[in-house]
């Protein structure tokens, strides 16, 4: 049994409309606990449709959501449960914050959840170090923090809940290079220390190729690719034809591969390039030999 199993999805806003064409059609995909999950397409392909269902905000026409093996529509009175399993940071969530404390604002979503005072404490000291909060901050209001600040307290407010599924829609948009390495650090030690699934949708090809264990393609609302993301991503003209890239280091090495039949496949990070290419280097050797 998977985690997260979606069958059939389907979903159209103008449903009275004849021949409307549905935001999201027949979509089906799994997620196993522990694992990351990117989901990637152009600007309306159907990427937020599709995470909006996951936890409940929308219910499809058609298909069904299974989480741990059961429908989450299968009693609507329980769908606030599914919200507290399923986690969904939205993009620029630090645009969501209100309270008047950095402490009251990652409490909020945990003591909504009916936790104890004590255990809303320890939550909230938990998250903060996860995502690099310092607890002289926690009686600041969240408005006098940096944007990246803001953003790490937003995304504490969803991890403090400790969900078992977390979605990210594009985590690292607006930051700087040293904010998006903390971020996604940070969604990494999370995915780590409580075996949870992770699902990120964004933009940034390199990115998910760092952190994703699966991709998932999304173009005009139909599921385009599935699978591990070494297997998506060296389906470079496919991606192509649809408008998409691949990480630029994969492009690099996909070429080099014709030219020199190097016999590596799947770079896909900086790292990987290094890690190849640095036992050449030390034989002094070159990529014409």
């Amino acid at each position: 049994m998977h985690f997260l199993q979606v069958e059939n999805l389907t979903h159209s806003y103008s449903v009275a409309e004849k021949n409307s064409k549905p935001a999201i059609n027949n979509i089906s995909f799994n997620l196993e606990r522990g694992e990351i999950l990117g989901i990637i397409g152009h600007t309306g392909s159907g990427k937020s449709t599709l995470v909006s269902h996951l936890n409940g905000l929308l219910k499809p026409d058609s298909g069904r959501i299974l989480l741990d093996g059961k429908d989450i529509w299968e009693n609507p009175k329980d769908i606030s449960k599914v919200r507290a399993k399923i986690g969904l940071v939205f993009q620029y969530p630090e645009y969501q914050l209100f309270e008047e404390s950095v402490y009251k604002d990652i409490a909020f979503g945990p003591n909504n959840l009916g936790f104890s005072a004590e255990e809303i404490d320890k939550r909230i000291k938990s998250a903060s170090e996860l995502l690099g909060i310092s607890e002289e901050l926690f009686q600041k209001s969240p408005f006098d923090l940096s944007g990246g600040q803001k953003r790490r307290v937003a995304i504490a407010g969803v991890v403090a809940m400790e969900p078992e599924l977390i979605i990210f829609d594009e985590p690292t948009a607006g930051l700087d290079p040293e904010g998006r390495r903390a971020v996604l650090k940070s969604i990494c030690e999370y995915r780590h220390n409580k075996n949870a699934a992770v699902i990120i949708v964004s933009h940034s090809m390199e990115e998910m190729a760092k952190v994703c264990d699966k991709i998932l393609v999304m173009n005009n609302g139909s599921l385009f690719s599935f699978g591990q993301t070494s297997e998506v991503f060296a389906n470079v003209n496919k991606l192509k034809d649809i408008g998409l890239d691949v990480p630029i280091i994969t492009q690099v090495f996909l070429s080099l591969n014709e030219k020199y039949n190097l016999c590596a496949k799947n770079i896909l990070t900086v790292e990987e390039a290094v890690k190849f290419l640095l036992p050449l280097i030390s034989k002094g050797g070159s990529l014409d030999d």
